[in-house]
């Protein structure tokens, strides 16, 4: 037999009876120390540092995409209904992402998203980055495939002009920073180039 084994019906203690006078020892504050915010109910201050930048706002953020920058087109299944009316696409024909964004008439990187609407007349296999569960259902009810791809983003970053290929530059296009070296160099070179004149024999010797 242990103490924590022990198990009471009732419990040893009768619970403290606060705000009952001086006396007491739990009485006018009822223990909650002075007024203010603090002493009232259901009030929770954590992290308040007396009006400074608390910690946990004085961190960097992190970890956030906009979804601002994603460009996002509902089509429903009425498109393509519309596409086999004027026979734009022909039955059981294969739709890549591509073929979709330039038939929807949108910008390239759009994220594609297809919703029911009426029901399919023909099957068509479909390429698309999201579908709902009743456009699912119905690819499935005529025997066509809808592959749902994973969006990604093209970044076409344009080339800097003030950038070069490497490969490209040519050895004598290439300028080197002047140097104090570099003309002392230049100077000793334009000496020795000088032919040195051979010495006449004087005349006056006979």
């Amino acid at each position: 037999m242990k103490l924590n084994d022990i198990k009471l019906e009732k419990s040893q203690f009768k619970k403290k009876r606060v705000g009952r006078g001086i006396g007491s020892g739990k009485g006018k504050t009822a223990g909650r120390g002075m007024k203010g915010q603090k002493s009232r109910t259901g009030v929770s201050i954590n992290g308040f540092e007396g009006g400074q930048m608390p910690l946990h706002m004085r961190m960097p953020k992190h970890g956030f995409k906009s979804r601002k920058n994603i460009n996002k087109l509902v089509l429903k299944t009425d498109f393509i209904n519309r596409l086999l009316e004027n026979k734009v696409v022909k039955e059981k024909s294969n739709l890549n992402i591509s073929d979709v964004i330039k038939l929807s008439n949108s910008k390239k990187n759009v994220f594609i998203k297809f919703l029911l609407g009426k029901q399919l007349n023909k099957p068509v296999n479909l390429e698309t980055h999201a579908a709902s569960d009743s456009v699912k259902k119905e690819f499935d009810r005529l025997g066509a495939t809808l592959n749902i791809i994973k969006f990604e983003k093209l970044n076409n970053k344009k080339k800097d002009k003030n950038i070069t290929d490497v490969s490209k530059v040519k050895q004598n296009d290439v300028k080197y920073p002047k140097s104090k070296t570099n003309k002392t160099n230049k100077k000793n070179l334009k000496v020795n180039s000088k032919k040195e004149k051979p010495n006449k024999p004087n005349k006056k010797l006979k």
